[in-house]
């Protein structure tokens, strides 16, 4: 059975007031359509979603997970977003990008940006790694803050 291609990706993102073109840096909220940020770890944007633009976000996740390249299918209408809506597309962005990174990168990064080493066990939920992963990522945090 073919499933019909109804999403056809657009030669360049639709304009936000009318200010073209939209890069990766443009803050945005979609409001119909879909957006795929691409990357190491893609994001995809569906309506009610919010992209903050990636200098708004924290740098280990800026430098090593995103890229420049956006994506967006026919249909899709975009719109500035308010400062509220970016706070929560940072919070989205960041939270989705640990989980693309392997274990004891994820570690380090979720250690970064939180300030303070996190259990093996809720590293597990945070960062969806086993127990094995998470315990290794742990101790290889100790021995480098000891030096």
């Amino acid at each position: 059975m073919m499933i019909p291609r109804t999403n056809v990706w657009l030669p360049e993102l639709p304009p936000v007031d009318g200010t073209l073109p939209v890069t990766v840096d443009t803050p945005f909220h979609v409001t119909e359509g879909l957006v795929v940020v691409e990357g190491r770890h893609n994001l995809t944007l569906l309506p009610g979603a919010t992209w903050p633009g990636l200098g708004a976000l924290p740098a280990p996740i800026a430098t090593s997970v995103m890229s420049g390249d956006l994506r967006a299918a026919t249909g899709t209408r975009l719109r500035p977003a308010t400062p509220a809506e970016i706070t929560a597309g940072i919070a989205l962005a960041t939270s989705q990008a640990l989980r693309s990174l392997p274990g004891a990168e994820a570690y380090a990064t979720l250690t970064a940006l939180t300030g303070h080493a996190h259990t093996p066990r809720d590293a597990m939920y945070i960062l969806d790694i086993s127990h094995e992963t998470a315990m290794r990522a742990l101790k290889r945090h100790q021995e480098v803050t000891r030096g």
